[in-house]
């Protein structure tokens, strides 16, 4: 996890807080309530949902990401947690958890069901789950994905993102920050991707309603061969 607490100084630069995105939670998960925010990095959305009334947990395993959230949005709960603890938080206590940001996928695919029971146990009846992936569905065909740079030109910054050796069962992510004098860190973690189909499967068997998928966080229909992303809304069954 060296990487990700490397790149906790740089993350809201490289990935802003966006409007559209709040727009969108706001709207799907329940308007009071507890949330738990599954790998909330630096923690700008969950400040900003506690900011709009809710209760909101932010947990994340890196402890330089979660340390940059404390100082960003201080007086917000934040902890040292991974997506393998959620069992150690009291069942039933949250209205809603959302998981964003591509961070599912570093799950290993054997702890999927797991996973998902423990999102289960955590929500009340009814309680609503959203998460976002990159959509592997047309990745997977492929042996290794460039993402187009993402360039600041005020800070003469650069940001890599590819994908090497590509398997059902794992791929290669490597990122880099470059500057004007040569890479500022980089760095490589292994992510365990899974089709949009897998994913339905899972939640079905697990006691998950679909109440949407969408490609982005505007409300796009998802189109399995031809979206970069995939957005599902799920509500706990009773």
């Amino acid at each position: 996890m060296a990487f990700y607490s490397d790149f906790a100084g740089h993350y809201e630069k490289i990935f802003p807080y966006r409007p559209g995105v709040y727009d969108f939670l706001d709207k799907w998960l329940p308007p009071s309530g507890r949330v738990l925010d599954v790998g909330c990095g630096t923690g700008g959305y969950c400040g900003k949902l506690a900011a709009s009334g809710r209760e909101c947990l932010g947990i994340d395993l890196d402890p330089g990401m979660i340390t940059e959230a404390q100082q960003l949005y201080p007086g917000n709960e934040f902890r040292i947690m991974g997506m393998e603890e959620l069992h150690l938080l009291p069942a039933g206590s949250f209205s809603s958890v959302m998981c964003i940001g591509n961070v599912l996928p570093h799950l290993e695919a054997g702890r999927l069901a797991a996973f998902l029971m423990d999102v289960r146990n955590l929500l009340a009846p009814g309680g609503i789950w959203v998460f976002q992936t990159v959509n592997f569905d047309p990745i997977l065909k492929l042996e290794d994905y460039v993402f187009p740079d993402l360039s600041f030109p005020d800070d003469d910054l650069t940001f890599l993102r590819w994908y090497e050796d590509i398997k059902l069962e794992r791929l290669n992510f490597h990122t880099a920050l470059m500057g004007p004098e040569g890479e500022i860190f980089g760095g490589e973690v292994v992510l365990y991707p899974r089709t949009s189909v897998d994913y339905l499967i899972g939640h079905r068997s697990a006691g998950f309603s679909k109440l949407g998928h969408f490609a982005d966080f505007s409300g796009r229909g998802f189109n399995p061969e031809e979206n970069s992303g995939s957005v599902f809304v799920f509500r706990r069954d009773s």
